[in-house]
């Protein structure tokens, strides 16, 4: 008898067959690949992924490992699999797709050549001896295994599979895709034995998007019932958008764009869309993705509230929910230290078996979670691929996609649609300029428009304009006035109720304890940062609101935090130079209901005043303030959809500099001459047939954040500072205090962090969790600013 799994204390009798095991990930893998037609090739990835346990160095690995309690080495038992398929599979690309998929199931994806032991090249050329062995014992234990079955690829994927400039991304996504059907179905399969009640667990039903249109429909009437007595003007115009997007959901699956002002409605409206055309058209989950972890959270929250009666509906799945410590092990359960004391509780396991592999009819994630597993080559990241298929992606902020990624991720929505069954929404009140047209070969195309006129939705709902005062020393030039950091608080002094946005938080804090030390105490003085855990920031917001409803004075000075999901109206806003994208979103934030009225009660707009200062912002921000100066020197109207669209083909065609590998370079310097699609493309010359397929090199150069930040967690008021306790206690309840953790964390970057850490101000926990301790909250984070960082506190401040 040969095994694929042991149990603890348990003899031989009660052991995995490998047999069984085969079998039923060939099982699970056929069904998750049916998805997107392969079949065939899903079983055969299933039937072949663990041949090399059939070696009898696995199996004696297997016994003395058991024996001695532990794990006694390392057997390679994936070579052998992926050896058979690239020798007894006829067809060049499914080989190439079971060799690549098989060969990494543990370790990864790996480049298809190269220097290193790893490259599938060099496993397939010179495999491991126990890899021979193991073919050998498999035919002689079970010899119908080996024998390869009928297998096909969808036409659609085949023909943009076939050798061609643009065949790589084609190919690496249906690796990846049949990688993903593997991974899962192993993870499952190995499940269900070494963890039956898991297992049956995370088996339970979940309602299909058929059943939550209905929910949704009654959300969106009770939140409008609720405002009958008192309509804002935007009303009507967010119920003209909600009936487009129900209207629009009968048309046929492919890409589609929602191009509609701030405060329209579009988290509602465009999820109405989605579940309607994903329920007409068989798709099965809605997958909603944002740009930033902030307004996930609020957005996730938004449909909880609305499918409240459909259970575990809403899968939220972001970097700031997970600890490294939880990071997915191969399916198993956390640790048995972590699951103490109730840690581990039935809802929180549900959610993190769901994260695992995308199992939930709604999936509100990141951009940075979406993107980067579909370019990654690591196993946890690329399980839930094949959960995409037949879904509805919706895009919101459409505008923030990185102009330095932007081929390959069109790319990757454009395959997506073509031969996965999805349907993309690109959501934004200013759209990119991203359909493909003459002289932008790279764009989208055949996107169809949900709402049935933009431009006259935006001239309806126009409640703002915006002014840019000319500097009169050098009206030649027609440069934006610049001003000094006096002359921004003389005019954030000189309005009652006004939102100042700047692009730095050193600069944020600076005006605001300049505005401090020269405002009076009843000015009704703000501050809004990411230094400010969302706790924190969520109580000051509420304060804002407060006085402005009651019209009481009210001055925020802010970083772009305000421009994510923020819902305030303030008459007046002051915002520095920055993208046209930035402004428009500051716009948003300003006469938002459109009740602004003068003294005698007629409707005025609200005014976006932009300006120069002498602050340096970073280098995406200078090279995005650059394009809106130059669409803006010729007078045009900067929330007009025509200056929008000019704004963005300066901010991504200009960038290109007439070389496309510029939109394809990832985190590699200008200078590099391949892009990301290059690694995934094919040979030039004279084997123009043989992909790259570079994956592990493109895994890392596609990176929608370079920095990537570390958490803290704040001890902000009492529940914060009872958190922090929990965290810094050896034991308690993890999993509920790492959900928590959410409301009361901020990012701040490595270097920043490291100076607190060595001064013993902020220790890391058992959990991998970084906590501000609670007895230097007084002069680490203030009630004004958040977490103070690189400068010594101001005495002169108030703390917590």
């Amino acid at each position: 008898m040969h095994y694929a799994h042991t149990l603890p204390g348990r003899p031989e009798c009660d052991w995995e067959p490998l047999r069984k095991h085969l079998d039923e990930v060939a099982t699970l893998a056929e069904e998750h690949a049916s998805a997107f037609g392969v079949v065939g090739l899903g079983r055969l990835a299933g039937r072949w992924h663990d041949l090399g346990k059939y070696a009898p160095e696995f199996q004696r690995y297997l016994r003395e490992s058991y024996a001695a309690g532990r794990r006694t080495g390392m057997v390679d038992h994936s070579t052998a699999g992926a050896k058979h398929a690239a020798s007894a599979v006829n067809d060049p690309m499914h080989r190439l797709a079971l060799a690549f998929a098989i060969a990494g199931h543990h370790a990864g994806l790996a480049d298809a050549s190269g220097s290193e032991d790893a490259s599938l090249k060099r496993r397939l050329t010179s495999p491991p001896p126990e890899s021979k062995a193991a073919i050998e014992a498999a035919r002689v234990a079970a010899a119908d295994l080996l024998a390869p079955i009928q297998a096909s690829v969808p036409r659609m994927i085949m023909d943009r599979c076939k050798p061609s400039s643009g065949a790589g991304l084609a190919q690496a996504t249906l690796i990846r895709m049949l990688f993903s059907c593997l991974i899962d179905a192993d993870r499952l399969a190995t499940q269900r034995f070494t963890e039956p009640d898991t297992a049956a667990e995370r088996s339970r039903p979940r309602p299909k998007v058929a059943d939550l249109v209905a929910s949704l429909d009654e959300h969106i009437d009770a939140k409008a019932a609720a405002k009958r007595g008192d309509p804002s003007p935007a009303d009507v115009h967010r119920a003209a958008l909600l009936a487009a997007c129900r209207e629009k959901a009968a048309l046929p699956p492919g890409i589609f764009s929602l191009t509609a002002p701030t405060g329209s409605g579009k988290t509602l409206s465009s999820m109405a869309f989605a579940l309607r055309h994903a329920a007409a058209y068989g798709m099965r989950r809605v997958i909603y993705a944002l740009p930033f972890t902030t307004v996930t959270e609020q957005n996730a929250e938004e449909y909880r509230r609305a499918f409240a009666g459909h259970g575990d509906a809403v899968l939220e799945h972001h970097s700031a929910y997970d600890s490294e410590r939880f990071r997915e092990t191969g399916g198993q359960t956390p640790r048995a230290a972590d699951a103490d004391a109730g840690s581990f509780d039935p809802r929180e396991r549900r959610r993190r078996m769901a994260a695992e592999n995308w199992d939930a009819p709604v999936v509100v994630t990141t951009n940075v979670q979406l993107f980067e597993s579909l370019f990654s080559a690591h196993p946890s990241d690329c399980r839930k691929l094949h959960r995409i298929a037949r879904s509805v992606i919706v895009l919101d902020e459409a505008q923030t996609l990185p102009p330095n990624l932007l081929k390959p991720t069109l790319a990757i929505l454009d395959e997506l649609a073509a031969s996965y069954g999805c349907s993309v929404v690109l959501c934004s009140a200013t759209m990119p300029a991203v359909t493909h047209r003459e002289g932008f070969q790279i764009g989208l195309r055949g996107v169809r428009e949900i709402v049935p006129d933009p431009a006259a939705m935006a001239d309806a709902m126009r409640r703002v304009q915006v002014e840019i005062p000319r500097d009169p020393a050098d009206i030649e030039h027609n440069k934006v006035v610049s001003l000094t950091d006096d002359e921004i608080i003389d005019r954030l002094a000189a309005e009652p109720r006004c939102l100042l946005i700047v692009n730095t938080r050193k600069h944020a804090r600076r005006l605001y304890e300049l505005a401090s030390f020269r405002l009076s105490a009843n000015s009704g003085l703000y501050h809004l940062s990411a230094l400010m855990c969302p706790a924190h920031r969520s109580e000051r917001v509420a304060e804002i609101k407060a006085r402005l409803v009651s019209r009481e004075p009210c001055r925020v000075i802010s970083t772009q935090v305000v421009e994510a999901g923020v819902d305030i109206d303030f008459p007046v806003v002051l915002r520095a130079m920055a993208g046209l994208d930035s402004i428009v979103q500051a716009a948003g934030r300003c006469n938002r209901e459109g009740r602004l009225t003068s003294d005698d009660g007629r409707p005025v707009l609200g005014r976006v005043i932009v300006f120069e200062t002498d602050e340096t912002p970073p280098r995406e921000i200078a090279a995005a303030s650059g394009n809106t100066r130059e669409v803006l020197t010729m007078g045009a109207d900067p929330l007009d959809l025509s200056t929008i669209e000019h704004y963005f083909r300066q901010r991504y065609w200009s960038k290109s500099g007439g070389k496309p590998c510029q939109l394809d370079i990832g985190t590699a310097g200008p200078e590099m001459s391949s892009g990301i699609t290059e690694l995934l493309g094919v040979k030039p010359g004279a084997n123009s047939g043989m992909p790259r397929l570079l994956f592990r090199s493109a895994a890392e150069r596609y990176r929608l954040i370079d920095d990537y930040s570390v958490r803290v967690v704040v001890p902000w008021g009492e529940d914060g500072a009872k958190l922090c306790k929990e965290l810094l206690a050896p034991r308690g309840s993890a999993a509920e205090a790492l959900r928590k953790a959410q409301r009361y964390s901020v990012n701040v970057p490595p270097w920043s962090l490291e100076p607190l850490i060595e001064s013993g101000v902020c220790v890391t926990t058992e959990l991998g969790v970084t906590v501000l301790l609670p007895e230097h909250r007084g002069t680490h984070y203030s009630v004004d600013l958040g977490l103070l960082l690189d400068e010594k506190p101001d005495p002169a401040a108030s703390f917590v």
